[in-house]
């Protein structure tokens, strides 16, 4: 078994200057790997690696190649040409003819930088969408609107890692759902609003930690339930008339209703991590998974560290944003296959690639951007295989020189401002101390983009006070005057399940959901029953109950 245990000698983060501390496995994974082990913290490393995705700004400009209007991630003052997902695909350009030789006088990261600045990216990524233009990093699904991270969806709305589902509006993290709203880590729940980290859960509103409940209201910590109201059982008759009497359109009744449901969570008595299946591991939400050493959202990974929403990866580290089968990757983001050092958005399993950025379907490439289906290309030019092999090893050993080969990609490589990116959310900062830190911030009077048209109105409290030409209307954001609109299937939505539209824009309603899971930060602790050492995303000031998962299976169960 891996040790998760931290050497005790440490090292002081380059960027931050927090002490961080490796564990032995960790070391002989990057020697295994043959890259320097990293000189910043892993939070400092999982930033910089998130500066690199926006998955939720979406601007209107014209495709660079055909002229025609179309929707993207990218704003019109992106520095390279920008394609329609299609025509990005088509035999219209060819992305060899940006390559360039190798000039041994110049840092090798200078010449990839300006292939990033060259190269034509795509508008948005979908893959296999229907009716999805106004999605981004999504597959195989249709009729759905801002979807972000999203897999095999249909009718859904305003969400972001949501896989399986059906006809569900502002949610997070959500597996095979169906008429959900607002939830965020369910499986498999159908007719549940305002919950999180349920599953198999149905006809309900404001659960929490519940399973296998129906038919409950306000409730934390069951199981096999059925006609419970904050945790008190009722009969048929009573809970119906109950919930009858509650005003449920009324956003007044949603806001009392959370109020209670927070003082019911206090006393709960949870695990250390939420997941189940797992041996040997550290972190949050964690599945069927092994070995794991600081991870986050992971499902069937094994000898993993410092990485975050992945499935089926192995001996890898500080990786985020993929589902595909992979191994012996280091510091890549939305990227699969084997070997893959240091590379962004290289999918449809590339093996052997090095400082590569949108490269699809590629083998023994490095300091590529835009190639699909190439194998021996060094700045997008093509070489042979004994000439690659030579070149590949002279730019290793400059780079090892240098002390960066397996550093990702400097922040100035990056298309976006900080806060267009996801960084923005898991590691906040003000204009100022971005700007500090030499980082772009791009403010809203700048961005491109069709205005709202219509008049302002208030957000009415109850649905049914809610007029038929809302959808013509421009609502304001209560927390932060951002303008936003009802779309008329959203409108649909709320009047068929009776709940009131939201007073929030899409922007604040996922910071809101976010902000309700734990950080992603471990806390050392000791379990409240045993006093067993753990390390947990539960603060130590948080008002939980906190015990290992040993002593929480059997008082729980």
């Amino acid at each position: 078994m891996n040790s998760l245990t931290p050497l005790t000698k440490g090292n002081t983060c380059l960027n931050c200057g927090d002490i961080y501390r490796m564990t032995q496995s960790e070391r002989e994974l990057y020697k295994t790997m043959d890259v320097q082990e990293p000189v910043d913290c892993p939070s400092c490393r999982r930033q910089r690696r998130l500066m690199f995705r926006n998955f939720f700004h979406l601007y209107h400009r014209t495709c660079d190649l055909s002229g025609k209007k179309m929707i993207s991630m990218y704003d019109i003052d992106a520095p390279f040409p920008v394609y329609e997902m299609h025509e990005w695909w088509s035999d219209k350009w060819d992305a060899l003819s940006f390559g360039m030789d190798r000039n041994a006088s110049v840092p090798f990261l200078q010449q990839v930088e300006i292939l990033h600045r060259t190269v034509p990216r795509m508008s948005i990524i979908n893959a296999q969408c229907e009716n999805t233009d106004y999605c981004n990093m999504s597959s195989r699904s249709r009729n759905c609107y801002l979807v972000f991270g999203c897999v095999d969806n249909e009718d859904c709305a305003y969400g972001h890692i949501v896989w399986s589902s059906k006809d569900c509006y502002d949610c997070l993290y959500c597996y095979r759902c169906q008429f959900c709203y607002e939830c965020t880590d369910c499986v498999e729940c159908n007719t549940v609003f305002f919950s999180r980290d349920c599953d198999n859960c149905s006809n309900s509103l404001f659960l929490v930690h519940c399973s296998a409940c129906s038919d409950c209201f306000g409730c934390v910590g069951l199981k096999n339930k059925r006609y419970h109201i904050f945790n008190q059982p009722y009969s048929r008759e009573e809970y119906q008339q109950k919930i009858a009497e509650l005003d449920q359109g009324n956003r007044q009744t949603i806001a009392m209703a959370h109020q209670r449901l927070s003082t019911l969570t206090g006393k709960e008595i949870v695990k250390s991590y939420h997941g189940f299946g797992c041996e040997n591991v550290t972190g949050d939400y964690l599945y069927y998974s092994k070995n794991i050493c600081e991870g986050y959202d992971l499902k069937q990974c094994e000898d993993c560290y410092h990485c975050a929403t992945l499935g089926s990866f192995q001996h890898s580290a500080d990786c985020n944003f993929s589902t595909a089968p992979s191994e012996l990757c280091y510091n890549c983001l939305t990227s699969y296959g084997y070997g893959l050092v240091s590379c962004q958005t290289c999918m449809s399993t590339s093996n052997n690639l090095a400082y590569c950025d949108n490269c699809y379907s590629c083998q023994d490439c490095v300091g590529c951007v835009g190639l699909h289906n190439k194998q021996y290309c060094i700045l997008n030019k093509q070489c042979g295989k004994e000439q690659y092999a030579q070149m590949f090893s002279l730019i290793k050993e400059s780079m090892q020189q240098e002390g960066i080969w397996g550093q990702f990609f400097p922040h100035t490589f990056s298309p976006f401002c900080y806060n267009e990116t996801i960084a923005s959310m898991y590691f906040p900062l003000s204009e100022n101390e971005v700007l500090a830190r030499g980082w772009r911030w791009k403010n809203e009077t700048t961005t491109s983009g069709e205005q709202y048209l219509g008049p302002v109105i208030d957000v009415p409290e109850r649905i049914n006070a809610v007029a038929d030409d809302v959808c013509q209307k421009i609502l304001r954001c209560e927390a932060t005057g951002k303008l936003y609109k009802i779309i008329p299937q959203e409108l649909v939505f709320y009047r068929r399940m009776n709940l009131p539209i939201p007073s929030r824009c899409f922007d604040q309603r996922h910071l809101d959901r976010l902000q309700k899971r734990n950080p992603r930060k471990l806390f050392d602790r000791s379990c409240a029953k045993c006093k067993k050492d753990i390390r947990t995303t539960y603060a130590p000031e948080r008002p939980e109950t906190v015990y290992c998962e040993e002593c929480y299976l059997s008082t729980v169960y």
